[in-house]
C-alpha cells in the first residue's frame, strides 16, 4: 500500500533501546492509520490489566497517509493509548508540523514503553534515535522546555514536550508542540510523565510515496482554493480565519449550546458580549497563525500589553473560553485567555480545568468546600483572579485542594462527598465538553456512547449537525430539521456513522475544521484514494470506520468498561433550564436511545459486539 511506511519506531525506556517493526498492508487496508493504528498497538501490546502508568502502557504518536502532502488540514497528527482520566483506551489529535516531521523520518507511528531511570527526551533524526538525559528540562514549563531542546538540537527538529502538570501526573494533562497547539484531552502528558519522558524531538529527510502523485496534487489544490473562498465568503463574525474558533459564540449562544455556571444556566448575556467574537480580535490583538498547507487559519496569536493578564502566545479556542468563561461565569476575556497561558505552559487541558474549576465553586457556593480548603481564595462564581490563582495551585499540584483537583472531578467528588457527586459533570472520569445537551439531545447520546475517548465531542461530533450544520450526505445524513435536535428519531443512525466518520478522520489523519469551509467526505475519499491507491467507494471508507470503533470497543471491555458506565451520566442532564430555545428541554428517553445505538451497530442489548457483526466486519481475528 502507497502512503505509509509500514514501519513503526518501538522505544522502550527501560532498556533504553529502539527497534524498528514491519507493520503489513492489511493493518493499514483496516485501520488506515493515526487513532486506528494506536488502536491496532494497543490490541496488541497491552493485554487486560494493563493502566495508564503501568511502564507496559505503550504511547503512541501517529500519523496516517496524508501527512506530506500541501492539502489544508493535512499537518494533523494523532496519539494513541490507555488514558488516566478514563481509564481506557483513548485518542487525542494534534496538528503543526511534528507529525510530517515524523513521516518524513520515515515511520508511521513512534510507540513509546517502559520507564526510565531518570528524565529523558528523544531525539530521532531519521534512522538516528537516541535517548537523552533530560535534566535540564526537566522541571521546566511546556515552551521553556520545549525552547532548549530545540535549541540543543537544532532548529529543524519539531518537538513535543509537556510541562509540570505531566510531570506531576495531573490526570488531564497534555503535550503541545511549537507553542501553539495541544493533544488536549485524555491525559497523555501524564502518561509522558509516568515514563519520565520530557519530549520527543524528530526530523526527516525522506519523502514517502503515494499512489497518484498527479492526482492528489490536483485534488489538493482544488481543495484548498475552494475552502478558502468559502471561509473569505462568511461574514466576518463567522469566518475562522478571522476570529478562529472564537466564531463559536454567535454560533452557539443563540441555539442555548453553551455551558453556563456548571451548566445551570441557559445563557451568560455578559460573558456573550465579552468572550469571542470581534471582542477577541480586539482585545487580544488576536492574528492567525495558521498550520503547515492550512488555509482556513483557525489559531491565533495573541498579546495583551498591559496589566495582570499580560502575555503573548496562544490565544484560546471556543472550548478554553467557553469552560473556563462561561462555565465560571468569568466575562473577562484577557483574564480567560491568561489562565489559558498558563493552563498550557503547565499542560492542562482546559476543557477538563474548566469542568474542575466549575465543580470546585459550586461546591464553594454550597458549603462543601470553604476557605480553609481553598487556600483562603475567595472561589466565588465570577472571580478571574481566584480562577488564575486556583489554575496555578492545581498545575503545581499543591498539597490539599489543588493536588485533589489534578485527580478530575470524579475522584475529587467521590472523596469530598457530601453530595458533590450531583454536580462533577462528568463520565467514565473525564469532564464534558463545551456542548450543551439541552441543545441537541444527540450530544448526550454521543457523551454516553463515545468508544474512543469517554464523552469526547471529537470523537463523535454529531452535536455539529445543528451546531455547526455540518451533514453527511454521502452517508445518507443530507437533511435535518432544526426540531429533530430534541427528538431520538434517526439518532442513532446519526450518531453511529459521525463516530465512525471521526475514526476515519482521525486515522487518515485530517483536520475536522477544514468542515466549517466544506471539506467533505467526498474530499476525505479522494484523498485517501489518491495517497494509498485503495480505490475505496464510500461504503469501504464508511466500513473502516465501523472496524475502527468497534475495535475501540473491544478496547474498552478488555479494560474494564461495563454496560453500567454507559448509562451513568451526570444528573444534570435531566435538569431543565428555565429560560431560552432550550428552555425546559432535557433528553427523556436517553435510555433507550443508548440500547437504540447498540441495536443499530449490531451489538447486544448491552452493548459487547456480536459475534456475527465482527465476523460481518472481517472481524474474528485482527490482522497483524
Amino acid at each position: 500500500m502507497k502512503g505509509v511506511w509500514n514501519k513503526i519506531l518501538n522505544v522502550d525506556l527501560t532498556e533504553k533501546s529502539a527497534t524498528t517493526e514491519h507493520v503489513p498492508d492489511d493493518v493499514y487496508a483496516y485501520f488506515l492509520g493515526g487513532e486506528g493504528l494506536a488502536a491496532w498497538v494497543l490490541h496488541k501490546e497491552c493485554p487486560r490489566g494493563t493502566t495508564a502508568f503501568d511502564p507496559a502502557n505503550r504511547l503512541t504518536f501517529a500519523v496516517g497517509p496524508m501527512q506530506g502532502i500541501k492539502q489544508s488540514g493535512a499537518a494533523k497528527w494523532a496519539v494513541g493509548g490507555i488514558s488516566p482520566s478514563i481509564n481506557m483506551n483513548a485518542g487525542s489529535a494534534i496538528t503543526h508540523a511534528f507529525g510530517i516531521e515524523m513521516k518524513q523520518a520515515g515511520y508511521d507511528a513512534i510507540v513509546v514503553h517502559g520507564r526510565a531511570e531518570k528524565p529523558v527526551y528523544i531525539v530521532i533524526d531519521d534512522d538516528k534515535v537516541r535517548i537523552k538525559d533530560a535534566a535540564r528540562v526537566w522541571g521546566k514549563d511546556a515552551y521553556e522546555a520545549h525552547d532548549l531542546i530545540q535549541e540543543k538540537e537544532g532548529e529543524r527538529f519539531e518537538v513535543v514536550t509537556t510541562g509540570l502538570a505531566g510531570e506531576r501526573l495531573v490526570r488531564y494533562a497534555n503535550f503541545q508542540t511549537a507553542h501553539k497547539s495541544f493533544a488536549g484531552r485524555c491525559g497523555f502528558g501524564a502518561v509522558m510523565g509516568s515514563k519520565l519522558l520530557k519530549g520527543i524531538a524528530v526530523r526527516g529527510s525522506q519523502t514517502c510515496p503515494i499512489a497518484d502523485p498527479k492526482a492528489n496534487d490536483a485534488l489538493n489544490k482544488a481543495i484548498n482554493k475552494r475552502l478558502a473562498a468559502v471561509n473569505a465568503s462568511k461574514p466576518e463574525q463567522f469566518r475562522i480565519s478571522h476570529l478562529g474558533t472564537a466564531m463559536a459564540t454567535a454560533l452557539f449562544a443563540p441555539q442555548g449550546n453553551l455551558p453556563v455556571k456548571n451548566y445551570r444556566l441557559a445563557s451568560h448575556p455578559e460573558g456573550e458580549a465579552n468572550l469571542g467574537g470581534q471582542s477577541y480580535v480586539e482585545k487580544l490583538n488576536a492574528k492567525p497563525w495558521p498550520c503547515r498547507y492550512c488555509v482556513i487559519k483557525c489559531h491565533n496569536k495573541c498579546e495583551v500589553k498591559h496589566g495582570p493578564y499580560a502575555y503573548k502566545g496562544k490565544g484560546p479556542e471556543y472550548e478554553s473560553f467557553a469552560m473556563m468563561g462561561f462555565n465560571l461565569l468569568i466575562d473577562d476575556q484577557e483574564a480567560v485567555a491568561y489562565a489559558g497561558e498558563l493552563a498550557n505552559r503547565y499542560s492542562m487541558d482546559t476543557i477538563s480545568l474548566g469542568g474542575v474549576l466549575a465543580w470546585a465553586m459550586e461546591s464553594y457556593e454550597k458549603g462543601v468546600l470553604t476557605s480553609a480548603d481553598t487556600y483562603g481564595i475567595d472561589l466565588v462564581w465570577g472571580n478571574a483572579s481566584a480562577m488564575v490563582e486556583m489554575v496555578k495551585k492545581i498545575g503545581e499540584r499543591a498539597p490539599g485542594l489543588g493536588y485533589l483537583l489534578g485527580e478530575g472531578c470524579k475522584i475529587a467528588s467521590e472523596r469530598i462527598g457530601h453530595g458533590s457527586e450531583q454536580w462533577a459533570i462528568q463520565m467514565k472520569g473525564q469532564e464534558i465538553a463545551a456542548h450543551n445537551w439541552r441543545a441537541q439531545y444527540i450530544s448526550a447520546l454521543n457523551y454516553c456512547t463515545g468508544v474512543a475517548s469517554g464523552p469526547n465531542h471529537e470523537r463523535g461530533n454529531s452535536q455539529h449537525i445543528w451546531v455547526g450544520h455540518i451533514l453527511l450526505p454521502e452517508w445518507g445524513i443530507d437533511h435535518v430539521e432544526n426540531a429533530e435536535r430534541w427528538s431520538w428519531e434517526k439518532a442513532a443512525e446519526r450518531n453511529a456513522k459521525f463516530h465512525d466518520y471521526c475514526n476515519v478522520i482521525n486515522s487518515a489523519v485530517h483536520c475536522k475544521f477544514q468542515e466549517f469551509a466544506s471539506y467533505n467526505l467526498t474530499d476525505l475519499l479522494g484523498t485517501i484514494n489518491t495517497c494509498t491507491g485503495l480505490n475505496w467507494s464510500q461504503e469501504e471508507m464508511r466500513r473502516c470506520g465501523e472496524r475502527i470503533t468497534n475495535l475501540q470497543k473491544q478496547l474498552n471491555i478488555r479494560y474494564g468498561w461495563k454496560t453500567v458506565d454507559d448509562f451513568s451520566y451526570p444528573r444534570r442532564f435531566m435538569e431543565p433550564v428555565s429560560e431560552g430555545v432550550a428552555a425546559g428541554k432535557i433528553p427523556t428517553g436517553l435510555e433507550d436511545a443508548i440500547v437504540d445505538y447498540y441495536r443499530y451497530r449490531g451489538w447486544d442489548d448491552g452493548g459487547y459486539p456480536t459475534a456475527a457483526k465482527l465476523k460481518e466486519l472481517g472481524m474474528e481475528t485482527i490482522p497483524g
